[in-house]
């Protein structure tokens, strides 16, 4: 028998094994699982950063700023600022999360200015103006629109209308000159934190402190919030130049909020109570009186036993 041409043998083998691999693919694919889609980022509720349980910058940085170490993950990029894609909004109360005992529920009729605003309380219409605030002017019949006036006024109402309820407290003083009410300001929402209006207001940059009250239940904390403001230039102490020096890191000032805790002796003739907080003359109402040594808040600097002798 005559042999095959080794040409057409070569062809036969090239298709049986063509053939045999074909067949060995077509077994094993139906080996092999379907390949899942795989999302480009995680689903949503599968992130929680440590700044969703804050709804503003300035809360998230008033907590850092309390204690960086045990807060580290609301800075993860180490520069000091917390949350800085939040809203700056506002900061509850820090040191309760109740409101007073004494202070009593009203309810909102409308907001005047950046201090003021008018309630209802006891079936009555009334002005409260808050107590150790100034905020710049809103305008009016007889006063100008200041620098950053329009914009408190408008975070007030922000504030005071984000739902809640607000309650007023009373301090040393019931009235000012225009017979409105002198109050410490509470907001409760319901969620378990409060907001002291006077100091919420001050801490967000909308006002400044008003020294000249004997109405000083809270002065520890409005010193400490009027600090943070301008440490971190918020509100107006950017926008209106309001004689920041932006290379001073001025240091947190404890709370003082006992108004039953006793006068220092070292000042006689007034009502001051021992540090903390280490107080200026530009903290307290009182000019020219006596202080004697140890003189703890270092009010008589000439050591004449005269204290805050010049401008406050």
């Amino acid at each position: 028998m005559e042999s095959p041409p080794l040409t057409r043998l070569w062809s036969i083998g090239t298709r049986l094994v063509v053939v045999s691999l074909a067949g060995l693919l077509a077994a094993c694919i139906p080996l092999v699982a379907p390949a899942k889609t795989v999302p480009s980022t995680p689903p949503v509720a599968q992130i929680e950063p440590a700044c969703a349980t804050f709804d503003s910058r300035i809360w998230a940085q008033a907590v850092f700023d309390d204690d960086p170490g045990a807060h580290a993950a609301l800075d993860p990029d180490w520069d000091g600022l917390a949350c800085e894609a939040l809203p700056p909004g506002a900061a509850p109360a820090l040191w309760t999360d109740t409101v007073p005992a004494a202070a009593i529920p009203a309810d909102l009729a409308s907001v005047t200015d950046g201090d003021t605003i008018e309630v209802i309380v006891n079936g009555r219409l009334e002005a409260v103006r808050l107590v150790g605030v100034d905020a710049p002017e809103a305008g009016g019949p007889y006063r100008d629109v200041e620098c950053f006036g329009l914009e408190g006024a408008d975070f007030l109402t922000w504030l005071v209308r984000s739902g809640g309820t607000l309650f007023i407290e009373k301090d040393q003083e019931e009235r000012d000159r225009f017979d409105r009410l002198l109050r410490w300001v509470w907001l409760d929402r319901g969620d378990g934190e409060v907001y002291l209006l006077n100091e919420a207001l001050i801490r967000a940059g909308y006002a400044e402190r008003f020294r000249d009250t004997p109405n000083r239940r809270y002065v520890g904390e409005l010193i400490a919030a009027e600090s943070f403001a301008r440490q971190y230039e918020l509100g107006f102490w950017a926008a209106c130049n309001a004689g920041l020096t932006t290379d001073v890191v001025l240091p947190p000032i404890p709370p003082m909020s006992d108004p039953d805790a006793p006068c220092d002796p070292a000042y006689p003739d007034v009502c001051i109570l021992s540090p903390p907080p280490d107080l200026e003359c530009s903290d307290i109402p009182h000019t020219r009186f006596r202080a004697f040594p140890p003189d703890p808040h270092n009010f008589d600097g000439n050591r004449d036993g005269m204290a805050c002798e010049g401008p406050t």
